[in-house]
């Protein structure tokens, strides 16, 4: 990082600079805004704000005593957070990770701010907010992943809507970053191997807060113009370039943490981009502890954290067979396995005979701990992988949930912290996850919130007016065209913003089906509505594209024009002032596409209302009292049905409940008291639940906590634990197909004797299936308690080696399950298990009986991935 030379009492702005923890503490914005405001305007980066300032204004900075003053008070805060030793981490784990070993998490993508502009979308933002959770938590992390030179686009919109993708270039000297070191103080310089030649690579440092973010690069002159190019641009290029990126960021990764002396104590794949680093780490076991390929496999995924976040084919990332066999048949001759062995490891097969390297498939593999990012679609990846566990259904197989947050104090608005300062105590900031304590909430002055909301919008107004005179102006408009945006959006209107990555299945086009019956809520003399539309789609997304010409097109018909607004370039700028200045958010995802769906957090934090199809996040933040939802949640025939359904349903909500609500008087008197009490239950019923720091909490004490414990207890002993792990795990393959299950009796039961209660065929370890309802078919028990036994032959293996349980079902899904004891041996090699059961709540139920092998101190409870049935 290029530091300015500054004077002696405003030398600290340079400390501040440097680490993003300015990122999220916007007092500091404030001073480097006063010293050079029109490079912040454009730029919002402070070290490019400091080297471009003039040195007059400096001078001026430091002879003002309101300046220095302020700047004392930021840089102490500053200096008594990075010095903080009493934190969440150090009062509940303190002994699972330390600086030399942290949880290392790997992203593609990460958003810490618009002047690091490395993301473009929800999973950067997420892994941006992950990495300030975690540093206020104080949990010792190191988060990789790749420094794009150019970035994500700039989006530009032309005259007749379509989207234009502008790439700048970034100098990383200009930026907070610095050149990492390795253990010998010297910068980080190694090279990855891809097909016929050698890459070279550095690694920049980003400080956020008290953790580093590291950023691998191959704009170096000894590397060929493409070679540079490989990281110049985030989802750029074609598959060559992609799975390039993906060898750099996981092989490279994992070479780069070494370098530094950092042996994590878990690693967390958020997404497959990054899955190779256990490619990586599989061959440096191998070498290190001289184990094969399947042992050092084991020893890997014992620590490893994998994050799913989308049900959407487009993002999970996948590789054809001849570009994996082009970049990886060398390397797997230092794995010492076939191709066959190697491709399996992520090789799914299409009903169309197509087969294809899913890094998904290969991730979950590789990990023990598996989670989407929402309750729904935790369940949802459950049912969509439950091909890894072919005879475990769904709800056993290990994928679990942990839903998304967002980063409180990034997401604020400075107003509404000071609202929240001055009526709930100076420390809310420490009460995040206190439910509690957000209660005092509902105590807000209604006069105070409607204020600062106002003020909110007016911000935005003014930020959205800037943005289009700049758009018409670029465009060539006439000087009146741009002066008319002058009278554009009100600040006493209801207004409603969508704002997200214009993937189609999140339908910003839905509220355009009835155009008449649209600019009958827009155009209401009584009560109007405006609309603020902002998003960018993928640069090969022709049909996002569309979506994005189709809102600018209506925008600009006589009905709509300045009461429906679309704005360019969505970045995180934007998305800071809609969130504070709207009053609904809309998200009307097709449903269950939206794995979460986290822009819709962000606007409780600010006083807003949720307008949202029962999807992702807002399934489990929906109370009731404290937004809307669109349309049911059922499955539809089709997607043309759900889409008439569902803008219908928003139609009618919008116009007969949501508007009702806000205006209670004339437009001029804004927004009711009751809309105020509603934005209240929205502050106190969301913000304890859905910010990343109970998200970052609830990954420590669910996976990082268990993942470091079990990757520990392989490590230890001289890696004693792998060996007796394979050998029983191979031992029970071995004689797994032997198992068989018999003479199932239940004595006292009331028994549906027309059911037809049948055997599993006893197949092959990794190939018996279970039926599509795992209670089905089976017996039904009545309310009576009954004693219910079977016969299992196991061969050589040992009854403590295998656990048997009785599945419990209402008939739809199997709710519960208890376990069988084993009583005894018969004469003829049989174990007898038995149990007795007895519906708790009075109804029948419909039961099946199981069997799976297991041992001490496994992960999973399904970890060797079978089970047999009767």
């Amino acid at each position: 990082m290029k530091t300015r030379n500054l004077p002696k009492n405003i030398k600290t702005l340079n400390d501040i600079a440097e680490n993003y923890w300015w990122s999220w503490n916007q007092d500091s914005w404030d001073l480097f805004e006063k010293i050079n405001p029109e490079t912040w305007y454009k730029t919002r980066n402070p070290v490019l704000t400091l080297l471009q300032a003039n040195e007059a204004d400096l001078e001026k900075a430091a002879n003002d005593s309101n300046f220095t003053n302020k700047l004392e008070f930021v840089n102490s805060r500053f200096e008594s957070y990075m010095k903080e030793e009493n934190t969440w981490f150090a009062q509940n784990h303190s002994k699972l990770a330390s600086k030399k070993n942290p949880v290392a998490y790997f992203s593609a993508e990460f958003g810490i701010h618009e002047a690091l502009p490395i993301y473009s979308g929800g999973l950067g933002v997420l892994a941006g907010d992950h990495v300030k959770s975690s540093s206020d938590l104080g949990i010792p992390m190191a988060f990789v992943g790749l420094f794009y030179k150019n970035g994500y686009f700039t989006q530009q919109i032309n005259g007749e809507g379509q989207q234009v993708d502008v790439y700048g270039e970034f100098e990383a000297e200009e930026l907070s970053l610095t050149k990492a070191k390795d253990k010998n103080g010297k910068e980080v310089h190694f090279t990855v191997n891809l097909p016929g030649r050698k890459v070279a690579v550095t690694v920049w440092q980003a400080m956020v807060g008290r953790n580093p973010l590291y950023l691998l690069d191959t704009n170096l002159p000894e590397n060929s113009k493409e070679d540079q190019d490989l990281t110049a641009r985030l989802y750029g290029g074609d598959r060559e370039m992609r799975i390039s990126q993906e060898i750099v960021l996981g092989i490279g990764g994992v070479i780069a943490l070494e370098m530094m002396d950092i042996e994590p104590a878990v690693w967390h794949m958020n997404e497959g981009h990054s899955g190779f680093f256990q490619l990586e780490r599989t061959k440096r076991a191998m070498k290190k502890y001289n184990l094969n390929f399947e042992d050092a496999k084991v020893l890997v995924a014992s620590d490893c954290c994998f994050t799913t976040h989308t049900p959407v084919p487009a993002g999970n990332e996948a590789f054809s067979l001849p570009v994996m066999h082009n970049y990886f048949h060398d390397y797997i001759k230092e794995l010492d396995i076939s191709w066959h062995r190697f491709i399996n490891l992520g090789l799914v097969a299409e009903k169309t005979d197509y087969k294809y390297f899913s890094l998904t498939v290969f991730a979950l593999n590789f990990s023990r701990f598996q989670n989407g990012v929402s309750e729904l679609h935790g369940r949802i990846a459950s049912k969509m992988w439950k091909g890894q566990w072919p005879n475990v259904p769904e709800m056993d197989n290990p994928i679990s949930h942990v839903t998304n947050g967002v980063h409180v104090q990034t997401w604020t608005s400075d107003e509404m912290k000071s609202l929240y300062r001055e009526f709930m105590g100076g420390n809310w900031e420490d009460r995040l996850a206190d439910h509690a304590w957000w209660e005092k909430a509902h105590d807000l002055p209604n006069s105070e919130l409607k204020t600062t909301k106002k003020k909110l919008k007016s911000k935005m107004i003014t930020m959205v007016r800037r943005q289009l005179k700049e758009q018409l102006q670029r465009n060539g408009e006439s000087a009146e065209a741009v002066a008319e945006v002058d009278n554009f959006l009100s600040e006493n209107q209801l207004t409603v913003g969508f704002a997200r990555r214009f993937a189609t299945y999140k339908r910003a086009t839905l509220i355009f089906k009835d155009l008449d019956k649209l600019d009958a809520i827009v155009n209401n003399p009584q009560r109007p509505v405006q609309f603020i539309f902002a998003g960018k789609a993928h640069p090969a997304d022709i049909p996002g594209q569309t979506f994005i010409k189709e809102i600018y097109q209506i925008s600009r018909t006589p009905r709509f024009k300045g009461k429906v607004i679309i704005l360019e370039n969505y970045d995180m700028n934007i998305s800071r002032h809609m969130v504070a200045g709207v009053d609904v958010w809309l998200n009307n995802p097709r449903r269950p596409m939206e794995a979460s769906g986290t822009s819709g957090q962000k606007v409780p934090l600010n006083a807003g209302l949720n307008f949202s199809v029962l999807d992702g996040w807002w399934r489990e933040g929906f109370n009731g009292a404290n937004g809307w939802t669109i349309g049911e949640e059922k499955d539809y025939p089709n997607d043309d049905v759900q889409d008439f359904e569902d803008a219908h349903d928003f139609y009618r909500t919008l116009s007969e409940t949501v508007v009702p609500l806000y205006y209670q008087g004339k437009v001029e008197d804004g927004v009711s008291d009751a809309w105020l009490d509603k934005c209240k239950e929205s502050i106190v019923s969301n913000i304890s639940r859905f910010s990343t720091h109970r998200m970052v909490q609830d990954y420590m004490n669910q996976f990082y906590a268990a993942a470091a414990s079990y990757g520990w207890s392989f490590k230890e002993n001289h890696l004693a634990k792998v060996g007796k792990y394979m050998e029983e795990r191979r031992f029970l393959q071995r004689n797994w197909p032997v198992v068989t299950l018999s003479d199932v009796s239940f004595a006292g039961a009331h028994l549906d004797v027309a059911s037809d209660y049948m055997a599993m065929k006893n197949t092959p370890f990794h190939h018996v299936e279970y039926p599509k309802d795992a209670s089905l078919p089976g017996r039904v028990v009545e309310t009576v308690e009954s004693k219910i036994e079977f016969n299992a032959y196991l061969g050589d293996i040992d009854p403590k080696q295998v656990k048997a349980e009785l599945v419990i079902s209402d008939g739809k899904d199997a709710i519960s399950t208890q376990d069988f004891d084993c009583i005894e041996r018969h004469d003829d090699g049989t174990w007898l298990y038995s149990t007795k059961f007895k519906s708790t709540d009075g109804k029948p139920r419909r039961v099946r009986v199981r069997i799976y092998p297991t041992m001490e101190g496994l992960a999973q409870k399904f970890e060797f991935a079978t089970c047999s049935w009767l």
